[in-house]
């Protein structure tokens, strides 16, 4: 640890930036975020550790998020880092929708939100979010289900549904 974990855009010798990590173990340690796409729907669920006595289940915060009437957003990690992160695809939404008179699409959020995390990852002054997202929804006049994951680093992935084999071909 001889000064690498201390600065963001500083590598380490052996490839890794340390702050990317820590907000890795951050997302470990955090509850379970799930989604399960299929033809035309998507579940997403969160696990809820169990509140103690004094303290009020009302006002604890809640891993989903609603983006967009369309998008919804699930998080595992720190969730003051979610909040921010959730607040600014809120903004990037209602932006898109006066702008271009469309609601976005769940890529354009799913690019907006890993490229806020990946350039928290690079500026002086702030820290990696300390969250992986899961963003679904459906694309205005589309059908189909999207389901993305974004991690700490700025990167980010599409899910898609793998079509098992009929049960009456030919094996």
């Amino acid at each position: 640890m001889s000064g690498y974990d201390r600065a963001l855009s500083v590598f380490s010798p052996d490839g890794h930036v340390f702050q990317v990590e820590y907000a890795l173990e951050a997302v470990k340690r955090g509850t379970c975020a799930v989604a399960v796409k299929g033809n035309g729907i998507v579940v997403l669920g969160c696990e809820k550790r169990s509140a103690m006595k004094l303290q009020d289940t009302r006002i604890t915060p809640s891993k989903l998020g609603m983006v967009d009437n369309h998008v919804c957003l699930a998080f595992a990690g720190l969730n003051a880092d979610a909040r921010i992160l959730i607040d600014k695809a809120r903004l990037e939404a209602q932006s898109h929708r006066l702008t271009v008179e469309d609601p976005v699409s769940i890529e354009y959020i799913t690019k907006y939100v890993a490229g806020v995390q990946q350039r928290y990852t690079q500026s002086g002054g702030v820290r990696p979010f300390g969250i992986s997202t899961l963003i679904v929804g459906f694309d205005p006049g589309s059908e189909e289900a999207r389901l993305y994951q974004t991690e700490p680093s700025g990167i980010y992935s599409a899910w898609y549904v793998n079509n098992p084999t009929p049960a009456n071909s030919p094996k």
